[in-house]
């Protein structure tokens, strides 16, 4: 064996032999190990960035179905209680106005519901839009709002700025909602 290099391996036909400089592998090691450590550290941003994203859309998913869920309870029981219906929409109008309270710091959320003889728009809105039910201007401003009109038909429609919601309003008591989020520069819409 000569002096300054390391063989690897045993001498047979079937076998290589590596020759390497001292101090070579161990700086080969080294090169080896940041490329290592720099690849976990860029897999992870990836991975936390995409995460971060699919969580704001689910975030509102998870809402709306909680949403569909509590106000099937909040209708059955009015229907069970025969509440009249201005019983029923001092009902709906405080069930909304509790999701108002927890969950619009961040989104928007309208609310609309009743039934084809007269239909309620409760909502709030972190920004200006202009909200209309049928046409009708509920309101231009920031903040919450509340207002009802007669639909002429078996639907209604929601209108924020350029964007229209159709409802069909079935016999007996409606509920429907909208909530929005912009985060980013994209706009995520749940509607149930």
């Amino acid at each position: 064996m000569k002096r300054g290099r390391f063989i690897l391996g045993k001498s047979s036909k079937n076998q290589r032999f590596l020759f390497i400089r001292p101090g070579l592998a161990k700086r080969g090691q080294y090169y080896l190990v940041s490329v290592l450590i720099l690849s976990a550290i860029v897999i992870s941003i990836v991975a936390i960035t995409n995460y971060s994203k699919k969580n704001e859309y689910l975030d509102l998913n998870s809402l709306g179905g909680e949403l569909q869920i509590e106000s099937a309870n909040v209708l059955d029981y009015g229907l069970n209680s025969r509440l009249t219906q201005q019983g029923m929409n001092q009902k709906m109008t405080d069930f909304s106005q509790r999701y108002i309270d927890t969950e619009s710091r961040d989104k928007n959320l309208y609310f609309v519901f009743g039934n084809q003889g007269n239909t309620t728009l409760k909502g709030y809105q972190n920004a200006i839009h202009k909200v209309s039910l049928d046409s009708t201007v509920v309101t231009s401003s920031s903040g919450a709002f509340i207002g009802s009109i007669d639909p002429v038909g078996n639907s209604v429609t929601l209108g924020v700025d350029e964007d229209s919601y159709i409802f069909t309003l079935k016999g007996g008591e409606n509920f429907f909602f909208v909530i929005s989020r912009e985060t980013g520069g994209e706009n995520y819409v749940v509607t149930g």
